[in-house]
């Protein structure tokens, strides 16, 4: 058993490791999934099933989210042991979603293993599913968003989204140990009495690889189709990554550097449309001097551009993350409506107050948006824009489609350090770019700043913690995907379907013994 449960860590460290930006090895995962699949099929027991999917969800999350002790220690001013321990109380929260994704593949017990990939896939994906959506969600690490190069299943997102991707991924990893015993047994010693035995070891061999070559064949066909098409004119875009250190953002003698910092760069800038960070001004916009706004207004004028930049607003007593444009055309607003746990608001005051007491963060009581805003419409096109971690989860970008033309993400990374979040943030921006046929621009304070076209490549960026400007020419698009039609129905469906049918053979064998 402890061999199992050591493979299942390796697996999930390599998947989560080395899967994952940066490094973004996308044939990883399909590695480590299989390990777990059939350690799954030879565990035997079914505690001890739960047990391994445990510990290849901890280690997987753990490794892959761990970064969350950067902004609890170095920034919200919270002990590191008592930080890492959080940390680690997060993965096991996380972890309990694979448990029972493996625990009700186990309890399935299906024969044959066509059926077994088919409940393991659709276990997990739910899993994945549910994690989205439950207690505000976190769909950060979802094993689809690891399918951003060319050659792995990101052309399921188009289709069915990121979890179309992870369901392709598992169902596919589930299929590997089956091919592997299969060609394994061919080099067995045999007689001529065994003859009958390969045969029918070679008919396995054929079944698995045709329905492994054909979901991988399905996907680069999908690859290959055009869901969107371009509207309006091109627009000049500057994007501005002021390299602000997080350690000094909100302190009050650093406020007018900042200030001066993003007007240089404002002033440097050659686009038509100018897009600075979230929270790029580190107060609430009453509390800016009305002249230096007065000012920026001036330069954007003189250039015949708008500028967009992140800011707090106020309304009566509520507090607001919000970006907010000036220029040419007349000012808009947009509010973020999807807000971060602990981090933009403080939920479960009462039951968490020992770890409330521990933390410091600024800015952490912030009030949700209306999902209803309008969209943000400068320089001919439709901003689809999202703030920091709203890019992460596909509903939040969904909800400004099919009127989008252009997807915008302000976002403020250097909470989480030098530390693999930035690139994996910027991979969830790949995955929405490619789920809608969308380009996506995105200013982050210190990185990663980057230009992803509609079939979620990075065009251009700025390497993070550098000051800069990265100036791009923009085409709008227009257009929709099946996903951007269907959203997740069609593979929720699929999970359900793959659920029910396997709990009723479950419970009918039951009965029937």
């Amino acid at each position: 058993m402890k061999y199992s449960l050591v493979a299942a860590a390796i697996a999930a460290f390599a998947s989560a490791y080395l899967g994952f930006a940066p490094i973004g090895w996308w044939w990883v995962p399909c590695i480590g999934f299989a390990v777990l699949s059939a350690l799954l099929s030879n565990a035997g027991a079914f505690k001890r099933v739960a047990l391994i999917g445990f510990v290849f969800g901890l280690v997987y999350f753990f490794t892959g989210v761990s970064w969350v002790r950067i902004s609890l220690n170095e920034f919200g001013g919270m002990p590191l042991a008592m930080a890492w321990f959080a940390a680690f109380l997060f993965a096991a929260f996380l972890a309990l979603y694979s448990t029972l994704a493996c625990a009700f593949t186990a309890w399935v017990r299906p024969k044959h293993w066509l059926g077994a990939a088919f409940v393991f896939a659709c276990a997990w994906t739910f899993g994945e599913y549910l994690r989205a959506y439950l207690f505000t969600g976190f769909e950060w690490l979802s094993v689809g968003a690891s399918q951003t190069h060319e050659l792995s299943f990101m052309g399921w997102a188009s289709l069915f989204g990121v979890f179309g991707a992870t369901w392709m991924l598992i169902f596919t990893s589930a299929i590997l140990p089956r091919l592997l015993v299969a060609f394994l047994a061919l080099w067995r010693p045999n007689s001529g009495r065994d003859w009958l035995y390969l045969g029918a070891i070679d008919r396995g061999v054929t079944s698995v690889v045709v329905v492994l070559f054909g979901t991988l064949i399905v996907n680069v066909m999908i690859a290959q189709l055009r869901f969107s098409e371009p509207t309006g004119n091109p627009i000049r875009v500057s994007l501005l990554q002021g390299n602000v250190a997080q350690s000094m953002k909100w302190e009050p003698e650093k406020f007018a550097d900042t200030l001066q910092r993003y007007e240089k760069l404002v002033t440097e800038a050659k686009g038509e449309l100018i897009i600075l960070p979230e929270t790029a001004f580190p107060a609430p916009l009453h509390r800016i001097p009305p002249e230096y706004i007065e000012r920026l207004r001036g330069i954007a004028n003189a250039k015949g551009a708008n500028l967009l930049f992140g800011v707090p607003v106020q309304e009566k007593d509520k507090f607001y993350n919000a970006a907010v444009s000036i220029g040419v055309e007349p000012s808009q607003q947009y509010r973020k409506v999807h807000l971060v746990p602990f981090g933009e608001y403080m939920p479960l005051r009462g039951l968490l107050a020992w770890f409330y007491a521990n933390l410091t963060i600024p800015m952490s009581d912030f009030s949700k948006g209306a999902v209803d805003q309008p969209l943000i419409k400068l320089n001919g096109q439709s901003l689809g824009i999202s703030i920091c971690y709203e890019d992460a989860f596909s509903r939040d970008v969904h909800r400004t489609l099919p009127d989008a033309t252009l997807l915008v993400n302000i976002s403020n990374d250097a909470w989480f350090g030098k530390s693999a979040a930035a690139e994996q943030h910027l991979q969830l921006a790949q995955l929405r770019a490619i789920e809608f046929a969308r380009p996506m621009l995105r200013a982050n304070n210190t990185g990663v700043t980057a230009v992803i076209d509609e079939h979620g490549r990075v065009t251009k960026r700025i390497d993070a913690f550098t000051t800069g400007i990265l100036e791009t020419t923009i085409q709008g698009r227009k257009g929709y995907t099946p996903y951007m039609m269907w959203g997740d129905l069609p593979i929720l469906i699929i999970c359900l379907a793959g659920l029910g049918i396997g709990a009723a053979r479950r419970l009918a064998v039951g009965r029937s013994s």
